[in-house]
C-alpha cells in the first residue's frame, strides 16, 4: 500500500457541498464511500446525494451545525459520532476542494 493510500485512510470522510440558487446538495466523495464500506459494511446505507433548499442567503456561507449530524446519518446510515474513530467527517466545496466551517 503506498503512503498516499495510508494516509487517505487515516484522514476523515469527506461529504461534498455543492450550492446553487435553490439550495444545496450534499454527497460522499467516492474515496470515503468505499473506505466506508470497507470498514463498516453492511452498516453503510449510503444514498448518492441529498438536496437541502435554503431558507436565507445566509444558509450558503456554511454548513449548519443543526443539519450537519442528519445530513451525515442519511448519507451514510452512520452516525456522525461512529464515524469519529474513522477520523472524523468534513464538508468540502467540490470545486475549490475548500473545507466548509460548521457554524452553530
Amino acid at each position: 500500500m503506498t503512503a498516499q493510500a495510508v494516509q487517505g485512510r487515516q484522514g476523515p470522510i469527506v461529504v461534498f457541498r455543492s450550492v446553487n440558487r435553490d439550495g444545496e446538495t450534499y454527497a460522499l466523495e467516492p474515496r470515503s464511500l468505499e473506505r466506508l464500506r470497507s470498514e463498516l459494511g453492511s452498516a453503510v446505507h449510503a444514498r448518492p446525494r441529498i438536496f437541502i433548499a435554503h431558507e436565507t442567503r445566509a444558509d450558503y456561507e456554511h454548513i449548519h451545525g443543526a443539519i450537519a449530524e442528519q445530513i451525515i446519518q442519511l448519507l451514510t446510515g452512520v452516525t456522525e459520532e461512529r464515524l469519529r474513530s474513522l477520523g472524523g467527517v468534513i464538508f468540502r466545496d467540490p470545486v475549490t476542494e475548500q473545507e466548509l466551517p460548521r457554524s452553530e
